[in-house]
C-alpha cells in the first residue's frame, strides 16, 4: 500500500510561533475595536492561515471540503474546545509568551485532526467510491450512482494509491498537477523544483515563462514546461543541473504522465488527463530546432496579439474572445502531444478569432507563426 500519511505530513504545514503571536495580536486588536465576529476561534484560525492555506500543495488545498471539516469534524474535537477556552483566557488576561506555546500545541493537534480528516473522509469515504482527491472530475457513489458498475468497489489500498498520485504530483501553479508512475521521473522533477525554485511540490508558472492564460490550460502549460526545459538545457552552465534537465527530458519521452487540472471556482471543468509517451512529440517538435522555434514563435505571437487586444478592445468582449482563442490553442497543443499531428479545426478557429478581433480593433494579426507551423511537414 502506498504510504499516504507521510506525504500528508509533508503537505500540511506546521504554524510557527512568530505567526501565532502576530495572529493573536490581530485578533486582540479586532476585539478591542469591536470588529471581530462572535466566533473567536474562527477569527484566529483565519488570521493564522489554518485551513486551505495549510496545504503546501495547492491542488490538495483545493480538493478538501473545508466546510465539512470546519463545521462537522473539527468543531467537535477536544483540541478545538481547548483552543476556544485558551483564546477566551487570552482576550481576558492579555497575551503572554507561555500562551503562544500552548496555542502552538493546540494548533499541532488540529493539524493532526486535518490529516485524519483527509485520510478518513476525503480518501476512504464515500462508500469506497471515487472522489476528486482520487481523480479530479469524478464523483462519489452517493453523487452519481449511475457512473458505477453494479458491485463496483475499491479497496482501501486502491483508494490510497489513487490519492497518492495527486498528493505526490508537482503543482504547476494553482490549477495543474503533473504525475507519473515512473518514480525516477518524479524524483528528478522534485529535485529540479527544490534546486531551482525552492519547493518540493510547487513551481510558479511565471518562473518558467508561462503566462496566466497558458497556466489556465493544461496542455498549453505542459508545453510551456517542456520548452522551458529545452531552453534551460541549452543555457545551463552547471553540469549537475544540465544533467538533471537532460534526464527529465529523456524520462518524459519514455513515461506516460497524468495531469490533474483543477481550475479554482470552475469545478465543472476539473479533469484527469492521461497522456501517452511523449517520445514522438518531443522528437518531432522539441528536439527538432526548426519545429521548436515555430512553436516558440506561435507562443510569442499569441502573447503579443493578446496583449495588444487587451489594451485596445472592449474588456468583456475581448476577454471572451481570448478565452476561446486559448481554448483552441490548448486543443492544438493536445493534438501535437497526443498524436504529434496538427489539429486543423483548432488552427482554423484560432485564425478566425484573431482575424475577427484584428478587423474590429485594427490590430496586427501575428498569423505568420501559425501559418509556418501548418506548412511544416515532418518525415514519417
Amino acid at each position: 500500500m502506498r504510504e499516504i500519511r507521510p506525504i500528508l505530513e509533508e503537505l500540511v504545514k506546521r504554524v510557527e510561533e512568530d505567526d501565532i503571536q502576530k495572529a493573536l495580536e490581530r485578533v486582540i486588536k479586532k476585539k478591542n475595536k469591536k470588529k471581530s465576529s462572535k466566533d473567536t476561534v474562527k477569527d484566529f484560525l483565519n488570521e493564522v492561515g489554518f485551513g486551505k492555506k495549510s496545504c503546501d500543495h495547492p491542488l490538495v488545498g483545493e480538493i478538501v471540503n473545508w466546510g465539512t471539516f470546519s463545521d462537522k469534524w473539527v468543531k467537535k474535537s477536544e483540541p478545538y474546545n481547548k483552543l476556544s477556552k485558551k483564546l477566551t483566557e487570552i482576550l481576558g488576561k492579555g497575551l503572554k509568551t507561555e500562551y503562544v506555546i500552548e496555542v502552538k500545541t493546540l494548533l499541532n493537534d488540529l493539524r493532526s485532526q486535518l490529516i485524519d480528516y483527509i485520510l478518513v473522509k476525503e480518501i476512504c469515504g464515500a462508500e469506497k467510491g471515487i472522489r476528486n482527491i482520487h481523480a479530479p472530475g469524478s464523483v462519489a457513489k452517493g453523487e452519481g450512482m449511475g457512473y458505477y458498475f453494479p458491485g463496483e468497489e475499491y479497496t482501501e489500498d486502491t483508494l490510497h494509491w489513487l490519492a497518492f498520485r495527486l498528493c505526490s504530483s508537482i503543482a504547476l501553479g494553482d490549477s495543474l498537477g503533473i504525475y507519473s508512475e515512473n518514480e525516477s521521473l518524479m524524483l528528478k522533477l522534485n529535485q529540479l523544483a527544490v534546486q531551482k525554485f525552492g519547493s518540493k511540490f510547487r513551481i510558479k508558472p511565471r518562473d518558467l515563462g508561462i503566462d496566466r492564460y497558458e497556466a489556465a490550460h493544461p496542455y498549453a502549460a505542459l508545453l510551456g514546461l517542456i520548452l522551458w526545459l529545452m531552453k534551460e538545457l541549452m543555457v545551463e552552465e552547471k553540469s549537475e543541473l544540465k544533467t538533471l534537465i537532460q534526464s527529465i527530458l529523456d524520462e518524459l519521452r519514455a513515461s506516460p504522465i497524468c495531469l490533474f487540472f483543477l481550475p479554482s471556482g470552475r469545478r465543472e471543468q476539473w479533469k484527469t488527463i492521461y497522456l501517452p509517451r511523449l517520445d514522438i512529440f518531443i522528437e518531432r517538435w522539441i528536439l527538432n530546432e526548426k519545429a521548436r522555434k515555430m512553436l516558440e514563435g506561435l507562443r510569442d505571437g499569441l502573447r503579443k496579439f493578446i496583449g495588444v487586444a487587451e489594451r485596445k478592445g472592449e474588456e468583456s468582449e475581448v476577454k471572451n474572445a481570448i478565452d476561446l482563442l486559448m481554448d483552441n490553442y490548448d486543443a492544438f497543443c493536445r493534438g501535437l502531444m497526443e498524436y504529434s499531428s496538427l489539429d486543423l479545426h483548432a488552427a482554423r478557429r484560432m485564425m478566425d478569432i484573431i482575424v475577427d478581433l484584428a478587423t474590429k480593433y485594427g490590430l496586427s494579426t501575428h498569423l505568420r507563426p501559425l501559418g509556418s507551423i501548418l506548412s511544416h511537414v515532418h518525415p514519417i
